[in-house]
């Protein structure tokens, strides 16, 4: 049976994906055969602090009531009050941010009732 090699941009339309992506696997294959293709290696580097109940935590405190003395949330508040009551051990204001981030929250909208401030 004759092979056809396919071009990467070829197998990015084929399969939707990104040249990148086609041309790390089909390195992955020359290199280190099937199984190194099809399945990643064991990532490196530190494991998340933060788990989804944690993101969920405060992202919830993010929209509860306004804290008593101030218009609405802000993100150092926010991680102040995550530590008073227990959710994180400590955490940064910019790591809240970023975790509301992710959530695609308006931090400064009216009604989610969060500023950078």
């Amino acid at each position: 049976m004759a092979h056809r090699q396919m071009a990467d941009s070829d197998i990015k339309e084929a399969l939707g994906i990104s040249v990148q992506m086609a041309q790390s696997t089909r390195k992955r294959l020359v290199l280190g055969g099937l199984e190194a293709a099809l399945f990643d290696a064991p990532h490196t580097g530190r494991p998340a602090k933060f788990d989804g109940k944690d993101r969920a935590a405060i992202t919830a405190l993010a929209r509860s009531e306004d804290p008593e003395g101030h218009a609405r949330w802000s993100i150092r508040l926010l991680a102040e009050k995550a530590v008073e009551l227990n959710v994180v051990d400590g955490i940064a204001p910019s790591t809240v941010f970023y975790m509301l981030k992710k959530t695609r929250s308006s931090r400064t909208a009216k009604d989610s009732g969060v500023s950078r401030g």
